[in-house]
């Protein structure tokens, strides 16, 4: 949301980050690993969860920092802060990934004992997501240090290589003949359980299930799978993400507040209009209606945000994660229209659509070049308008 309202301040968050990298980097060592670590929750830095599993197993708040500095330069062009804050940033990352990885006994490498996105599998073995993040920032890193100066920053020419042989050499569990990643080793082989066949008082389940009978089936909390091909939309063809949405969704609870935005999203790139809709229902009412049953702990605030990208990424059909910002504009069937703002590089991109057609254009800035239903255009103060299909 910052990064496409207000970039400062999604520079300050990732600013923040640097600031507390000397807490990082205890942290990691705290792990007996090199490098920086993140951690799941803080105020100030240090690692604030106090549950082990989360705090020790979970790579994703560090993945997701080097994520946060790649998409935020895909968006701004701040190269000023790539060649310090983030370059920094990114190689602490790789050292602490480098560390946390083994080599397999058939030459792969890998991450063990990690807990991904979705909490509800633990101490598992190359997590799909993981280990895709990790392979991804390794690539990032690289790139970033072929265009500068690596000695400046006290990377060795063995250091990189090391690195670019990890992320060449990086476990992914891809089943070619069905285009489905399996979330882990194993997962495919777990007990099958019906999520319908839970009754509704049981949930929420952390508050109702011993933890143990929640670690011994293929339930899952939230999208794993699904995150990264959302994060890495374009990197993953129409059928794979068809095929691994319609294995995965019927095995997800949703009991994370960020978890039915991600679903509404990909469902509308897949064409499941109804069920895209459903799933937003669910992200922008979830404590009005009390989905969880637990909106009297606190509201999901992550889940209003996660709307808003329901928004811009779902019916908007935004994607920035290409060489250029791309729109797929679609309405709901009863909506009348929605607009909402963007910026980009510089400049704030207008889009407004109703039941005939998609308006974009430049409100303030200059022309930036963008693909709109699949084309690409110069967009300006003008703008240009396409039927909806």
């Amino acid at each position: 949301f910052y990064l496409f309202s207000n970039p400062q301040a999604a520079r300050a968050l990732i600013d923040f980050r640097y600031k507390t990298l000397s807490q990082a980097k205890m942290r990691a060592h705290d792990l007996d690993c090199a490098g920086a670590c993140f951690p799941i929750a803080t105020s100030d830095g240090s690692e604030s969860c106090t549950l082990w599993q989360h705090a020790s197993l979970q790579l994703q708040p560090t993945t997701g920092v080097a994520y946060a500095i790649w998409h935020y330069m895909k968006i701004t062009g701040d190269n000023a802060f790539l060649r310090c804050e983030g370059s920094e940033l990114l190689v602490e990352i790789c050292r602490f990934l480098a560390s946390r990885g083994q080599w397999s006994p058939q030459g792969k490498f890998g991450y063990y004992a990690v807990m991904g996105p979705d909490e509800f599998q633990m101490m598992v073995n190359n997590n799909a997501y993981t280990n895709y993040m990790a392979k991804r920032t390794f690539e990032y890193t690289l790139s970033v240090l072929r265009a500068s100066d690596a000695n400046q920053l006290g990377v060795s020419a063995e250091e990189m290589a090391s690195w670019e042989h990890m992320a060449q050499e990086m476990i992914l569990p891809y089943d070619p003949q069905t285009g489905l990643f399996e979330q882990h080793d194993g997962f495919f082989r777990l007990p099958h359980i019906d999520i319908d066949t839970i009754p509704v008082s049981d949930f929420p389940l952390y508050s109702h299930w011993a933890y143990d009978r929640i670690y011994r089936n293929d339930m899952i909390k939230q999208p794993d799978v699904l995150m990264f091909l959302f994060l890495y939309n374009q990197s993953f063809t129409l059928e794979e993400k068809r095929a691994n949405y319609e294995y995965y969704e019927p095995r997800c609870i949703h009991e994370s507040s960020l978890s039915p935005s991600v679903h509404s999203i990909l469902a509308q790139e897949l064409g499941k209009y109804p069920e895209a809709f459903e799933f937003f229902r669910f992200a922008t009412r979830i404590d009005l209606d009390n989905y969880n049953r637990n909106s009297g702990e606190g509201i999901h605030t992550t889940s209003i945000a996660a709307a808003w990208m329901n928004i811009v990424y779902g019916f908007g059909g935004m994607r920035s994660d290409g060489d250029v910002l791309s729109f797929q504009p679609t309405l709901p069937a009863h909506w009348s229209g929605y607009g909402f703002k963007i910026a980009y590089r510089g400049s704030r991109i207008q889009v407004e659509v109703n039941q005939k057609e998609a308006v974009l254009r430049v409100s303030e800035g200059t022309p930036v070049t963008v693909k709109v239903a699949g084309k690409l255009v110069q967009l300006d103060q003008k703008g240009i308008s396409v039927e909806l299909a």
